[in-house]
Parts: C-alpha cells; structure tokens; sequence
C-alpha cells in the first residue's frame, strides 16, 4: 500500500447552532480531490459533515481505494497537558477522555464552556483555557488569556512556535477560537476511530499503514496560493479547503507519505509545516517574481 488516492480537507467550526441554509463563511467545507479532480460540499452541523464523511471513507474502502483525511483543528495540546489529564503522554488516550465528556448534538448544541472549565478545576489558579461568551459568564473561562494565573503549560505547541499566525488550542471564543474547534473536533475523530477500527490511523501519533489516514491540517500555510486561485465569487472557506486539496493531490506519493510522519508524535503535528513550498510548487505557482506566494 503507497500513496493516497483520494484527499479529503475539512475546514471545522464550532459553531452551537446550525449555519446558515445559505452557504456561509465560518461553517464546515469538505473538499475532495482525487483523479477526477477536486469537489466541495458544505455542511451545517457537525453530524451532518460527520454522517457524509464516514459515507465517503465506507465508499473509497469498498473500491480499494487509500484516503488522506486533513482536518483544520489542533489533533493535540501543548506537552504536558495529556499527562496531567489522564495520567499519561498518549495523545489518542486523551482523545478518548474527551470523547466521553464532549455532548454534541445534531443541532450543533454543546457543553464545552462546561467541559473547559471542569478541565482548568484539574489545575491550580486559573486556566489553562480561557473565554466564553458573556452569556455564559463563568469565572473559571476569563475572556482574556492574560487574566489566567495558571502558568504551568507551555502557551503554544512546539509547531505554533515557527507559526505566529496560529492561535494557542487553550483559546476558546472570539476570532481564531481554535480550543473550541478542537474540543468538539477530536471526540467526533475518536468517532471515526472505533467506527473503522484498524482500517484508520492517526499521523503522527500512530505509525502504521492503513487504507485511511487522519492528519491536522492548517490552509493559511499557503494562504497567498489560496488568494491567487480562489474563483472570483468563491467564499474564502471552500477556497481554502479546495486549494490545499489540490495542492495536496498534486505531491508525488512518497513526498505526501513523508509529510504525515513528521512532527511530534505526542503534541501532534500541522501537515506541511515547515514546508510549504512544497506545497505551492506541486499548485504549479512560480515564485521566481519575488512574490510571496505561501503567505501573502
């Protein structure tokens, strides 16, 4: 088994009520790139992205053919976190420990905010996640990181260090509120898990070869690219989904293969960090006029 034959890029949200009827901005994009080129749908709640997703990874297995699965949320947390939780470093015990206090429902209702503060009740002082809207005021969710007093976890993950565009997974509200998208994000993936059992794997964390393979995603590594391509009525989401997509169909096999294994396999790691001229090359953009395609 080399290479993938079908790439699936998902842009999340965490939004706690359906989006819009109309397509919007801010909800949940799918892209789907293989031979027959690239497609997108979107979709209003998250069980519904969850529903059709796991429809295409039983198709793609059925015809025998291999998946790489992107998702735009941190797979992980800062080092330390993991163990302090549930007593050990394993990234994917932690996905379970989430799974089972995350309540998700088909309207996109659910319990973060409560989920978030019962986690910083496991550390001393406030934090380590922060915010909340103001109707749900909770004093164990400041709205801002500096009034944490918790100070026990590295801010950032050791792949958000080279990448200051990128939010820390503790914020959870207002722009760029990443923690929210992780937490209702993993325990819908630890779904995906018990579903396809060892058919499924999740890079870096697991090492093995299996006809599908989840990995963390981040488009704005190639954000000029996705500026450059994006159709002129396009909303900026399915764009973004689409592009990278493509990008990523676009890698020889074994180049694509290489990127999934690197990282950290304890904090997790965001697919093509560090690379991303690989990724704009395989778009077949040229950077010889000295602009900035990656990240303009």
């Amino acid at each position: 088994m080399s290479g993938f034959d079908t790439i699936v890029v998902v842009d999340w949200s965490a939004r706690s009520a359906p989006s819009p009827v109309k397509e919007t901005a801010d909800a949940i994009w799918v892209a789907v790139a293989g031979a027959a080129g690239a497609s997108c749908q979107y979709h209003r709640t998250r069980a519904a992205a969850m529903v059709a997703l796991t429809s295409l990874f039983e198709a793609e297995l059925a015809a025998g053919r291999r998946v790489l699965a992107g998702f735009d949320f941190p797979f992980g947390y800062p080092r330390g976190f993991a163990r302090a939780v549930t007593g050990s470093d394993d990234p994917l015990g932690l996905w379970q420990h989430l799974a089972q206090r995350i309540e998700d429902g088909d309207d996109n209702s659910n319990n973060r905010w409560a989920v978030a503060a019962a986690l910083n009740d496991g550390f001393p002082g406030v934090g380590p996640f922060w915010g909340c809207p103001p109707t749900h005021h909770d004093p164990r969710l400041p709205q801002k990181g500096s009034l944490r007093s918790f100070k026990g976890l590295p801010e950032r993950r050791r792949v958000e260090e080279s990448l200051p565009g990128a939010q820390p997974c503790w914020k959870l509200f207002t722009t760029g509120s990443v923690g929210s998208q992780a937490l209702l994000g993993i325990p819908r993936l630890q779904a995906l898990r018990a579903a396809f059992g060892p058919q499924l794997s999740v890079r870096p964390f697991e090492d093995s070869v299996t006809p599908i393979t989840l990995v963390e995603v981040y488009p704005s590594l190639i954000a000029g690219a996705v500026a450059t391509l994006q159709d002129k009525a396009e909303i900026k989401d399915r764009a973004q989904v689409r592009v990278l997509a493509e990008a990523l169909a676009a890698l020889d096999g074994p180049v694509l293969e290489r990127l999934t294994r690197e990282g950290c396999p304890q904090e997790g790691w965001i697919l093509g960090a560090g690379q991303e001229g690989l990724l704009t090359d395989a778009l077949g953009l040229t950077r010889a006029t000295g602009q900035d395609w990656l990240s303009s």
